[in-house]
């Protein structure tokens, strides 16, 4: 239940769905001739136009992405490396049960690598499945994904209950029961990265954050909007998707800070 309250009031925080339902009342103002329909649609192309041709994407996106830096190699020894499901975009086919590599899922390649550099680490994937499409668990694709490059299946644990960032931490905390002492490396989208740090962090994991995959290029291109319109709201969308996700877990006790950094 509480995951389709979520998903209900996640639709109306995402602006491009606010501004595709004032475009679509603004449809209805006019065949219906009120008098207030000029105003609703010229209020819904002017958000558009913004939002789409001006650099506030950039603006909303950048400090997210910024907030922890890339590379971070640690130089000791770590008891695991950690991949979030549902902070990437993947795409279900039942009939072959496969990861689609597509945006959003350089989490899931830089593993490999991650992996030969810690050998010793166990590698553990959360993310369930869409309860919208049957299939197997998002974990469960990509721990077959990660068999398919080399890593053996006996290293990968997966967690596959989860539809949340707060359930991907609290499930994999139930499952590793993670010491104090302990030390796991945290791999999922940049932007997602600060949510994500402060969920596992309440969840009792010692988590260092290894970021993979940037939408924008850093601070000096703060001023400056995309060169296409769909990457400028699809930037303001995401953003403000983790901005309220941020304030959200604050407030609901799933992080201790607002802006988890380094």
């Amino acid at each position: 239940m509480h995951y389709f309250l979520s998903e209900s009031i996640g639709f109306f925080i995402v602006p491009s769905n606010v501004i595709a339902s004032f475009a679509g009342l603004g449809l209805l103002l006019l065949l219906l001739r009120r008098r207030c329909a000029a105003m609703v649609s010229g209020l819904a192309l002017a958000v558009l136009v913004t939002a789409s041709l001006s650099p506030l994407g950039n603006m909303l996106f950048t400090p997210l992405e910024q907030r922890f830096p890339y590379f971070a190699y640690p130089d000791q020894p770590i008891d695991g490396i950690i991949i979030l499901g549902g902070s990437y975009d993947t795409v279900s086919h039942s009939y072959v049960s496969e990861i689609v590599l597509q945006e959003d899922t350089e989490p899931v390649s830089v593993v490999p690598d991650l992996a030969r550099r810690y050998p010793t680490a166990r590698i553990i994937v959360s993310g369930g499945s869409d309860v919208s499409i049957p299939g197997p668990s998002e974990a469960a694709m990509v721990k077959q994904t990660f068999i398919s490059w080399g890593i053996p299946a006996n290293r990968i644990l997966t967690e596959e209950q989860s539809q949340t960032t707060a359930e991907n931490a609290r499930f994999t905390a139930r499952l590793l029961q993670p010491r104090p002492q302990s030390r796991w490396l945290l791999v999922t989208s940049p932007y997602h990265m600060p949510r994500a740090v402060g969920a596992f962090r309440k969840a009792g994991f010692n988590v260092m954050a290894f970021p993979a995959g940037p939408r924008t290029h850093g601070w000096r291109e703060f001023w400056w909007p995309s060169n296409t319109a769909t990457d400028n709201l699809r930037r303001i969308d995401l953003a403000i998707h983790e901005w309220f996700g941020l304030v959200d877990y604050r407030l609901r006790g799933f992080s201790d800070a607002w802006f988890p950094g380094p």
